[in-house]
């Protein structure tokens, strides 16, 4: 195995780009929270708030693996750029949306 030097330049580019996609991480961990408001009073009750938060961790978990696994198949950057232009798009989906 060879070891590979990196100028200062790709590492700032690296480290910026880390720094943004744990950002997004972030944002996507706390999404649902700033959302629960109003899907309590849509459901009409406060009982079902444990069930939304289940969902959705429940899902982010399931995913976990499939994603890696498409790591491994396809080359983590690759996978890594889908999964951002797939949550960008979400955002920008829900953020354009009037109602739901």
């Amino acid at each position: 195995m060879t070891s590979q030097t990196f100028t200062d330049t790709e590492r700032r580019t690296t480290l910026a780009a880390l720094m943004i996609v744990f950002l997004l991480s972030a944002l996507d961990q706390t999404i649902v929270s700033t959302a629960m408001p109003r899907i309590i009073s849509e459901l009409n009750g406060l009982n079902l708030y444990s069930w939304v938060t289940t969902a959705y961790l429940l899902t982010s978990t399931v995913m976990v693996p499939i994603w890696g696994k498409l790591g491994d198949i396809y080359g983590r950057k690759p996978v890594l750029i889908v999964g951002i232009s797939i949550f960008l798009a979400g955002s920008l989906l829900s953020g354009i949306s009037g109602e739901f």
